[in-house]
């Protein structure tokens, strides 16, 4: 389970989120909504160890992450997978140098394991055939299911992280994009926490949803739950 207790999270004195509480349980995902600058983001890094809580306390599968020493932090986060904005690749590395990057710089694997792994993860996303080719050869979607595949290249993945993963994308690729992240989920049973800005795709990933206004979290629920809020900043979200 991820979760949130009183947590402010914030950089020197200032707060982005303030007194918030969420609960993933196993296996599910979390959606995370709000309009921009609201702090979703900031989540994110919380769970990663980025940012360490000026308040309350965030825990995954039972561990404390702000009471992590960095040793500690470097074995968390190999079952952590994070997938950025637009993908976030090295244009200068080939998609197999790209996947193959932790392994080679963390891990005493030799090229044939590591070669295996690749190959492994981009027959999940689909992808084996461009294992040669550079970020700068892909379409938009095919780059964001070679960041999937990158994300859970050290060891398969306990907790998604997903940081607008269908920005940019038409609704057809969007929709494929949805559909690798709930495969994922499935797959592997893991906690997801998917933040992003559409309503489609949040409905099409999430099995809760969390709404962030004002750098609090004023609602916390099932689809059913939030089509029901009558609070103004929700429906209007809703409307939009």
């Amino acid at each position: 389970m991820i979760r949130f207790e009183h947590v402010a999270l914030g950089y020197a004195d200032r707060p982005v989120v303030q007194d918030v509480d969420l609960e993933v349980p196993d296996g599910k995902t979390m959606v995370i909504l709000g309009d921009s600058g609201s702090g979703k983001s900031t989540l994110l890094k919380g769970v990663l160890g980025i940012l360490k809580p000026q308040a309350g306390q965030i825990e995954v599968n039972g561990s404390n992450v702000g009471d992590l020493e960095e040793n500690e932090l470097l074995a968390y986060r190999q079952r952590i997978g994070m997938v950025f904005q637009e993908g976030a690749l090295f244009d200068s590395l080939t998609v197999g140098e790209n996947i193959g990057f932790w392994l080679w710089e963390h891990t005493d694997w030799n090229d044939e394991k590591i070669e295996e792994r690749i190959r492994t993860l981009l027959r999940f996303v689909g992808l084996e055939s461009v294992i040669d080719k550079r970020p700068d050869e892909l379409s938009g979607g095919m780059k964001r299911r070679v960041a999937i595949a990158r994300s859970m290249a050290p060891q398969d993945p306990l907790v998604m992280l997903y940081d607008e993963p269908t920005t940019g994308l038409d609704p057809f690729t969007s929709r494929s994009i949805c559909d690798l992240i709930r495969q994922v989920q499935s797959e592997f049973q893991v906690m997801s926490l998917v933040v992003t800005h559409d309503l489609h795709d949040a409905f099409r990933v999430g099995d809760l949803f969390s709404f962030i206004h004002d750098s609090r979290v004023i609602l916390t629920g099932n689809r059913e739950k939030i089509e029901r809020s009558d609070d103004p900043f929700i429906r209007t979200f809703l409307s939009t």
